[in-house]
């Protein structure tokens, strides 16, 4: 920063008496993050050189915003109050788009020096902050800010008398165009106040508890208190002509959790009739993985102009009511929210939970035909492509971090897949201990921290696991033959991927048996760790099918189910026993001559030539697995299957 330095120097800063302000009175609940142990000095001075994020903590801001949702068009007064986390704390940064205006800043009264850089600007402070110290700043702005992503600050309308909607969605980067923030995966602001004047017409829908509506001289304030840390994507403002109902969820204990809903005027009665389920969403979520996070405020949902919805915080901004909208948007509340990624390389840790939670909603709300119809539904989308990795490689191509393949579809049967490998039990203790892990409650988290969690509970590696699911790209495809003698069953197992990447993937391998007319069943788990494997299989029936995956368990397609009888007829090949152990004999009825045979692998390598009238071979030097006999007859070629114990 020895060029910022020198730019402070150039321009002269004024020098303010130092004084470090309190929190207002209103705001002695605001809940600040526990103190950071700190390193030795030159740890403290790497942070101080890393830039002003890296060197303060933002603990509280207050927002107060004027618009007209029929002008594009913001103004602010943002007041942040930082805390130093370094030994002398001399400015800090904050994000903003280059093309809004930044009127002036304030230290109490005075104003203070500031550089702008892009999309940056840099305040000097009126006096150096020593460690864990803490003073605020009053930033004010306006302008039209830029759209980009989704749609950071987007004016929309909606009804026949085409009444405007302004809107926020700050997702993933765009919270800087509309205002002046922290714009980061590793502070969160540990409190916010939202205060939002419009003219009367409109209402505005915000994050947490509304304190209080005001209507004065034509203008109408809403002032929205929330005092959980939050990440600064998540802060949302939308304002129209709303109206709103609330509907609440009971707790065993007498407490109520609020579901408030700002609406259309003209939606009003069709959405009415499809928000409770919210409800019973929330009793599910609370029973599964812990009460709702922010239960001291309120849950809500606020309708906007988008296609899909968005997880904000306390209040999910709504395109649609759909079932699996709303379970989606309320799943991110626990994890998005709560616990929020802490790199955009790991956004499964948002979208693969909110996608496979909504599947877990469905499965336990709609029942087990319906939770059928999604997994087929996702496993379609998925195998759509046969590549690309959950793990993001480019954090700026939206589309790629936004897969709807990968980063929700396939990331939410990462989550099934594990439920499969470790069972239910260890599963569901593993998300729910990663939900209450206190490293990272309304923090960040790593996607190495959710792995430690189903490692200890299921008491196992995954290593080899997310390598091949996480990291890796494509699926497998299965090919399976059998050979069934009595109640025994040979079963061999290949696969093959449908990219470079992975070579193999070990898995446990689903497979349903079924005697003659379906008559009985068995479900068998197969641990598949290397390929042309084969599995011997007592179930106390004869096989005759083999049904691969039949519940949907992994992210993997099946190429043939080949069934390989003894042959008993005596007027063509015989070959037996089969499956065999060491010693096969291939014979012919009427004692005719075999003109030529050959024996194959499963991958087609020719291994051994014969002729003769009657074969008797001992193949103890043969590996396990399947093969081919190829036998020319006269005129006729035979190819047999045969599987060797």
């Amino acid at each position: 920063m020895i060029k910022l330095r020198i730019l402070f120097i150039l321009i002269g800063i004024h020098i303010f008496t130092y004084h470090v302000q309190g929190l207002p009175v209103q705001d002695s609940n605001v809940k600040i993050k526990p103190e950071i142990r700190l390193g030795e000095e030159e740890e403290n001075a790497q942070l101080q050189e890393a830039g002003g994020f890296a060197a303060y903590d933002l603990i509280y801001q207050r927002m107060e915003w004027q618009l007209d949702p029929g002008i594009r068009y913001i103004k602010g007064k943002i007041t942040s109050y930082v805390k130093s986390l370094v030994l002398d704390l001399e400015y800090v940064e904050f994000d903003l788009d280059s093309t809004m205006t930044i009127d002036s800043i304030k230290h109490q009264e005075n104003y203070l020096t500031f550089v702008r850089e892009g999309d940056k600007f840099f305040i000097q402070l009126p006096g150096r902050l020593a460690v864990g110290e803490i003073d605020s700043v009053v930033v004010y702005y306006q302008g039209e800010p830029a759209s980009t992503g989704f749609g950071s600050f987007t004016q929309s309308w909606h009804g026949e008398e085409r009444t405007p909607v302004m809107w926020t969605l700050s997702e993933p980067y765009g919270a800087m165009e509309w205002w002046p923030c922290k714009q980061s995966l590793t502070d969160k602001i540990d409190s916010i106040d939202v205060i939002v004047t419009t003219p009367e017409l409109y209402r505005t829908a915000g994050n947490g508890v509304l304190v209080s509506e005001t209507v004065s001289d034509s203008l109408r304030t809403m002032h929205w208190k929330h005092r959980h840390p939050i990440a600064t994507y998540l802060v949302a403002i939308a304002s129209t002509n709303y109206v709103d109902y609330s509907e609440y969820v009971e707790l065993d204990d007498g407490r109520q959790i609020e579901i408030l809903n700002f609406v259309y005027p003209e939606s009003l009665e069709e959405v009415k009739e499809q928000t409770p389920v919210t409800v019973d969403l929330i009793k599910f979520f609370n029973e599964k993985f812990g009460e709702y996070p922010f239960s001291d405020e309120k849950y809500g949902h606020a309708q906007f102009g988008w296609g899909g919805g968005m997880e904000h915080q306390t209040m999910s901004f709504m395109g649609s009511f759909d079932f699996e909208l709303i379970a989606h948007e309320l799943a991110h509340q626990w994890f998005g929210d709560y616990i929020t990624l802490a790199s955009w390389k790991d956004i499964w840790l948002n979208e693969g939970f909110a996608t496979y939670l909504t599947g877990l909603a469905v499965e336990e709300l709609k029942g087990e035909e319906e939770f059928s119809r999604w997994k087929r539904r996702n496993l379609n989308i998925i195998k759509q492509q046969p590549d690309g990795s959950v793990f993001v490689k480019d954090t700026m191509h939206i589309p790629t971090l936004f897969s709807s393949r990968l980063s929700y579809s396939k990331g939410a049967y990462l989550l099934h897949m594990l439920r499969w490998v470790i069972g239910d039990d260890a599963f569901f203790k593993a998300v729910r201990n990663y939900f209450e892990d206190p490293e990272i409650a309304n923090g960040f988290a790593r996607h190495d921290q959710l792995v430690t969690h189903f490692e200890a509970a299921g008491d196992t590696s995954l290593g080899e696991f997310f390598n091949d699911w996480y990291y890796g790209e494509g699926y497998p495809i299965y090919s399976i033959g059998f050979i069934s003698e009595g109640t025994e069953v040979e079963i061999q197992l290949t696969q093959r991927s449908t990219h470079t990447g992975v070579n193999f993937y070990e898995m446990p391998v689903p497979v349903r048996l079924y005697a003659p007319q379906r008559s009985d069943s068995a479900d068998i788990r197969l641990y598949h760790m290397q390929n042309n494997q084969s599995f011997i299989i007592d179930p106390g029936f004869y096989v005759a099918e083999i049904v691969f995956d039949p519940e949907n368990r992994l992210v993997a397609s099946v190429d043939e189910v080949v069934h390989t009888p003894v042959i008993e007829d005596e007027n063509e090949v015989k070959v037996y026993p089969n499956p065999f152990r060491n010693y096969i004999t291939v014979a012919v009825s009427g004692g005719r001559t075999v003109d030529e045979m050959m024996l194959y692998d499963a991958s087609g390598n020719k291994l051994e030539w014969f002729n003769g009238s009657r074969l008797d071979f001992n193949w103890s030097h043969l590996p396990r697995g399947m093969y081919f006999l190829r036998v020319h007859l006269s005129n006729i070629i035979y190819e047999k299957k045969v599987m060797k114990h």
